[in-house]
């Protein structure tokens, strides 16, 4: 599967520019999210694929479905998406955006992904140590993953720190394999 983050970020950022100067930022964002949910279902996903519709008439069809819940900046990106042929972009559109948006109002948000939920005293020091790292005002999301094997990997923004076990052997195989 292509990484869509590198294909979606120009398209959210270029939406981002232009809510901010329209000062409708938070609509779009909540609209983003409305789309990113809607392109995975069922339906949504059949009228994209539909090899008969043109790409006119894809756009025309979602922008009927949801017509009553975006603006004019929405309706315009589906228009843009759709003659690209780019409209299985809009979930991670959504995303990207959201981190634009967070990092406008300056918050980050982290997510700490770990094999089981810890305990709420482990849990209250591991957002304690990223609070003081990150400020007070920083979104922080717990995820489960069992591939990790053990520890932890966090995820601030772009950046990322692996302290699971998963990563340490990859990296001793990388080592190794030289």
């Amino acid at each position: 599967m292509i990484e869509l983050t590198s294909l979606a970020r120009p398209y959210a950022k270029a939406i981002f520019s232009a809510a901010l100067e329209a000062n409708e930022v938070d609509s779009v964002a909540s609209e983003l999210s409305l789309l990113g949910a809607a392109i995975q279902t069922e339906q949504i996903e059949k009228i994209i694929e539909d090899p008969e519709l043109s790409k006119k008439e894809t756009a025309s069809k979602l922008i009927n479905i949801f017509d009553s819940e975006l603006t004019a900046l929405a309706k315009r990106l589906i228009d843009v998406l759709a003659e690209n042929g780019r409209l299985n972009l809009l979930q991670a559109i959504s995303e990207i955006y959201q981190q634009l948006l967070q990092e406008h109002k300056d918050q980050s948000s982290i997510e700490v992904v770990v094999v089981s939920n810890p305990s709420d005293e482990s849990k209250n020091i591991i957002i304690k140590k990223l609070q003081d790292l990150h400020g007070a005002s920083a979104n922080i999301n717990f995820k489960e993953d069992a591939t990790i094997m053990g520890g932890m990997f966090l995820k601030v923004g772009d950046e990322t720190l692996d302290l699971s076990i998963k990563g340490r052997v990859k990296k001793l195989v990388n080592q190794l394999n030289f």
